[in-house]
């Protein structure tokens, strides 16, 4: 899996590979934790609106009660994701990604992807690409710097999830890039210009992890 650090740099080297991707991270705290941070106790996963798969519009009617989807706030990103209740404190989990899991490294390159490792050299892709399989989080477009980032994706027990890294305020737009440890992971630098270079590599739509070179 991918090694997990502290944002100073602290490599859990006691852990053994294969468990890796148990930790969840305290955004308030700034450290790793197994199930429940010891100060904040347990995260907060918002969970999915219940519809059947198979459903045509499977992926839209997933999303949470207050969000909304519509035209991104960026160019020609299509549609993006959008809070329209009351403001999403830090720290919410959202997930898992949903999709077809496939081992096809076509998969990689339609937008809607992200990579899962699964031990050295291992992987699989879980896409979203069609939306009677995937969820709401498909929707999600990519940050183009660090200012607008308000979520960050991460590997969760063979799973992706977003997690909020601040406050998202109402008629905000939800916009992801990778936590350090998950783009360290994938040999990405997470500056704010690989971010406008990725984006405008991929029309502004999902910054998947199919960005893995």
């Amino acid at each position: 899996m991918y090694n997990l650090r502290e944002r100073k740099g602290h490599v859990y080297q006691e852990v053994s590979e294969p468990q890796d991707d148990d930790y969840l991270y305290c955004e308030k705290c700034q450290k790793f934790f197994i199930d429940s941070c010891d100060v904040h106790g347990p995260p907060t996963f918002v969970k999915d609106s219940a519809v059947d798969k198979g459903h045509q519009y499977h992926a839209a009617l997933t999303l949470p009660p207050g969000l909304r989807i519509r035209v991104s706030g960026i160019p020609e990103a299509g549609l993006g994701v959008w809070n329209e209740a009351s403001a999403l404190p830090v720290g919410l989990h959202f997930g898992p990604y949903e999709g077809q899991i496939t081992e096809d490294e076509d998969a990689g390159n339609n937008g809607y992807s992200w990579l899962i490792t699964k031990g050295r050299n291992c992987h699989e892709y879980v896409d979203g690409k069609d939306e009677s399989w995937a969820n709401w989080m498909r929707y999600v477009n990519c940050a183009r710097n660090d200012e607008e980032q308000n979520l960050v994706a991460f590997q969760y027990r063979r799973q992706i999830f977003y997690r909020t890294c601040q406050v998202i305020k109402p008629d905000c737009e939800l916009l992801v890039w990778y936590g350090d440890e998950f783009g360290q992971k994938l040999g990405i630098k997470c500056g704010s210009k690989q971010k406008r270079e990725l984006v405008a590599a991929k029309g502004g739509h999902n910054c998947s992890s199919k960005w893995k070179e």
